[in-house]
């Protein structure tokens, strides 16, 4: 489910829109046990058991489509975490 939230932490303010609102998807444990039990582990690592959906590019070189660019783009700019698959790196 979908739903439009007032989001209330500075935390959150990558997914948070200029009118301080965030479009919030509601992840159930029965539809999405993988996605769930993913979202539940990270919340518990870190406190905020969210994540930013969104189009992933390189500025000016397009979607990234490769395993490598990824860890590439995520080594330049300082990102620890991320899921490919069933892997948690």
């Amino acid at each position: 489910m979908l739903y439009l939230q007032r989001c209330l932490s500075e935390d959150l303010r990558v997914v948070t829109h200029v009118d301080g609102t965030a479009r919030v998807q509601v992840v159930h444990s029965e539809r999405l046990p993988r996605l769930h039990q993913l979202l539940t582990a990270f919340g518990e690592s870190t406190g905020a058991g969210v994540l930013c959906n969104t189009s992933l590019n390189f500025n000016g070189f397009g979607f990234i489509n490769r395993s490598s660019d990824l860890l590439r783009f995520c080594d330049d700019r300082g990102i620890d975490n991320i899921v490919i698959d069933d892997l948690w790196l």
